[in-house]
């Protein structure tokens, strides 16, 4: 939480996002940091072009996302991201690559990259990256949330009386308790890593295994009693409750293996045999319902216990040498199914097999856990039975289960209200906490209203209040984010009513989200039990709601979206209708102007005239998202580069054209790009001192209308003039003994275009390609955009640097050559 100055606590600002971008183009990972850290405060991109280096980041384990190209010199993106798994095996990775193909794609899923994007072309594709990343990002971080509740369902485990050994989804294990680690005598560090057979006898492997394929075919619980074996190789008895707990696809989340000593039932039964005396002692003093019968049903011995647990009429001592028949029949009403209690015992008798922890429902709700062994008595054979009340324990794996639907309920809500409502229901139902309300923080963050509440807790205080800040225990809960047991609030010097009703209170803190507050009008009524497993709920009630806030977050991100479409067709149409038609009175107009009077005003109204249709053919050109399609061919270079320099006004300059192979390109858009350079190389080109830096092309490329920057070959007919025709009167004097080569850059990764003019001052070349730019006055500043956009949609690079003759180089990499 953060404070206002005055003092209220505020939402916390959206958590940072630290994005590694290995990119070998330092322009290309340049542009998309810039592009992705444009679309939301929270980034930070960190730009690399060489992966060791990008692995240095990864050390340092303070990246959230790996966003890498895929074909680079020194290795795959496919190599980095193993080099990367082998440092973080969890963090997001995603390939960013201009280089796609099926089999690409089909070979990173294949490798386990976490998103797979194909580069497109303009900045919208940033757009869409960044959506990528957060979401992957946000996936990332709900895991870690859901390992965070599985840590405090770890702490539950610790406090169990019973061992727990826990597994993954390939059995092997990875939690052993305490009280695992006394019955098997093995330390957790002895058992982690590995499977269950050090614990158990040769002779029963076959058996559990074919227990471990049972539970991962049907994925639900096994109970069984098998002798294991010690670290001190001695044999012990234990009663086994086996759980597969899944998530809400079905896969497999843990597997939980709990289990008790019974070695001392067995031993039990070898002292009744030896002596009855010492039986009846023992009896007595067992916490389990004990009976012994003779092979024909004769009690030879029963414990105190088994009468309390039934609330059986007489004493021991009077039920020796009673009809057990009999005996079973006076209490089986107190069973929900007397029929199937006395079938059971009929059919225990009659297998001969020994059977432990068999649950039985009775009438009033508990359960007891009844088991059977035949036993060999000084006189003949007989029958044991014991009765234990297992009430809590089937009621605590109830609640664990429970627990588990509740938590895929809630990451199925789709507001603060359900999640709301649903964290009270299981409250309620599942821990116990009849009186219980959730209260969450308001977009001030200086009141807890309440959002949900049960019937008893209204029926107790009426409707729950609203908490202000520094009010109540419940706003000391919430600003701690420790969970508060109180046994008597009236102690309390924070109570919100020293009148109240209630008693003990218990406060759950939702982390920034809020708190869940659970009443009683008894004194210190709430257990340990119920303050853990109320922090289980409490963190994934909390997980559920940061999961709504980034699905409405999502989602006003979208709505923006769409309204900037909406707002950019609005542009193109504006521009490309509403402002041309008058634009095209007004030259109308001036050339009627021209034909009846002589006013040098007229040639400055044209070149105005002239200047704004350029203005709004690049702006048109830059807006529209199909302009950069491409139609990939072979096409000849040294043709097209000769083709455009007819098109452009060279008075005496000259053009040397130094390539011989063709390359993979559309040849409309590479037509543009070469009518941009070739002009900006004329009209900035010239060996005489300027003061103009050369920040665009002044638009004079175009061999048809500007809102067709592809169209038919070069030298083609049309009814209008070309731009460079129309708008040639406007072009500075200046560059008219330019030489211009095109040529094949000399380690063969594309071409460039240089010439020996005054070029481009260093300080000045990072900012040339920018939109706008311009260092003329009758620039628009899109002519080199233009060019950059066109490069980029054919998936090259475009960068300015100084000629072997002190003039200006544009050299664009990424070209892929064809034969000669």
């Amino acid at each position: 939480m953060s404070e206002h100055t005055d003092g209220y606590p505020t939402a916390d600002p959206p958590a940072e996002i630290r994005v590694l971008h290995v990119d070998d183009d330092a322009d290309v990972a340049e542009l998309t940091a810039l592009a992705v850290e444009r679309e939301d405060d929270a980034f930070t991109v960190i730009t690399e072009t060489d992966t060791t280096a990008g692995l240095e980041h990864v050390r340092e384990g303070t990246i959230d996302c790996v966003v890498s190209d895929y074909d680079m010199p020194a290795e795959t993106g496919l190599r980095f991201l193993e080099r990367v798994r082998a440092i973080d095996s969890d963090v997001p990775f995603i390939l960013f690559t201009g280089k796609g193909s099926e089999e690409i794609a089909s070979e990173a899923i294949s490798a386990g990259v976490t998103d797979y994007i194909q580069k497109e072309t303009g900045i919208d594709q940033y757009t869409v990256l960044a959506n990528r990343i957060e979401n992957v990002v946000d996936q990332h971080r709900s895991r870690r949330a859901l390992a965070e509740s599985q840590r405090r369902l770890s702490r539950f485990i610790d406090q169990s009386p019973l061992g727990t050994i826990v597994y993954d989804e390939t059995f092997t294990i990875r939690r052993v308790n305490g009280t695992a680690e006394s019955i098997t005598g093995y330390d957790e560090s002895d058992l982690v890593g590995g499977t269950w057979m050090p614990i158990v006898p040769p002779e029963l492997q076959r058996h559990v295994a074919e227990v471990e394929r049972q539970l991962l075919a049907d994925k639900g619980g096994y109970h069984s009693v098998n002798e294991i074996v010690t670290a001190d190789g001695e044999r012990r008895l234990c009663s086994w409750h086996n759980r597969v707990v899944t998530g809400a696809d079905g896969s497999v989340i843990t597997i939980v293996s709990q289990f008790e000593d019974v070695t001392d039932q067995r031993h039990q039964r070898r002292e009744l045999e030896e002596t009855n005396a010492v039986l009846s002692t023992l009896f007595d003093t067992l916490p389990v319902g004990v009976l012994a019968e003779t092979i024909d049903r004769e009690v030879l011995a029963a414990n105190e216990r088994i009468f309390d647990l039934f609330g059986m009429p007489g004493s021991p001592s009077s039920a020796a040498g009673a009809d057990c028949v009999e005996l079973a029949e006076s209490v089986s009403d107190r069973f929900a199914d007397p029929a199937e209690f006395l079938a059971g015992i009929d059919r225990r008798i009659a297998d001969g097999e020994p059977v432990t922890e068999e649950p039985i429902e009775l009438a009033d709700g508990r359960t007891v856990a009844r088991s059977y062994r035949p036993i060999d008595l000084p006189d003949g054979s007989g029958h044991l039975w014991t009765y234990r009340d297992v009430t809590e324990r089937e009621r605590h794996e109830r609640r664990l289960a429970a627990l588990n639907e509740t938590t895929q309920r809630l990451m199925g809500a789709r507001t603060r209200e359900a999640v709301a409502e649903i964290g009270v229901a299981a409250a309620r139902d599942v821990i116990g906490l009849e009186g219980c309300a959730i209260h969450l923080v308001d977009a001030g963050g200086s009141e807890l209203p309440p959002v949900a509440a049960t019937d008893a807790i209204r029926d107790l205080v009426g409707e729950p209040p609203t908490f202000t800040a520094g009010e109540a225990i419940a706003w000391r809960a919430y600003e701690s984010g420790e969970p508060l047991s109180i046994p008597d609030v009236r102690d309390d010097p924070d109570v919100y009513d020293p009148d109240t009703d209630l008693r003990s209170e218990v406060y759950l803190p939702l982390a920034e989200h809020g708190v869940l507050v659970a009443g009683s009008e008894t004194v210190d009524d709430f257990t340990e039990q119920d303050v853990v497993l109320g922090e289980i709920l409490a963190g994934n009630v909390a997980t559920a709601l940061e999961q709504v806030d980034r699905t409405e977050t999502l989602r006003a991100r979208e709505r923006e979206l769409v309204e900037k479409n909406e707002r950019l067709e609005e542009f193109t149409s504006i521009a490309s209708h509403d402002l041309r038609n008058p634009l095209n009175v007004a030259q109308g107009r001036v050339e009627l102007a021209a034909d009846e009077c002589d006013s040098d005003h007229l040639e400055d109204v044209q070149r105005a005239l002239d200047r704004m249709e350029a203005l709004i053919a690049d702006l048109l050109t830059l807006a529209r998202e199909d302009a950069a399609d491409v139609d990939i061919k072979t096409v000849d270079v040294a043709t097209v580069a000769r083709a455009c320099w007819r098109t452009v006004t060279t008075a005496d300059a000259t053009l040397v054209v130094d390539v011989d192979r063709p390359i993979r390109a559309d040849e409309g858009l590479l037509r543009q790009v070469f009518e941009n350079l070739l002009t900006n190389a004329v009209e900035h080109g010239s060996t005489s001192p300027r003061s103009n830096p050369r920040g665009d092309a002044d638009e004079h490329s175009s061999t048809s209308p500007r809102s067709n920057p592809r169209g038919d070959a070069v030298g083609a007919s049309s009814d209008e003039p070309s731009l460079a025709d129309a708008r040639k009167d406007a072009v500075e004097p200046g560059g008219t003994d330019v030489t211009i080569t095109v040529g094949e850059l000399p380690d063969g990764t594309g071409l460039y275009v240089a010439d020996d003019g005054p070029g481009i001052p260093p300080e000045e070349r990072d900012r040339v390609f920018e939109y706008g730019y311009s260092g003329a006055d009758d620039g628009t500043g899109f002519g080199l955009a233009i060019v950059e956009k066109y490069a980029a949609a054919h998936g090259w690079d475009v960068d300015v640097t100084e000629s072997d003759a002190g003039g200006a180089r544009f050299e664009i990499t990424g070209v892929e050559f064809g034969e000669k």
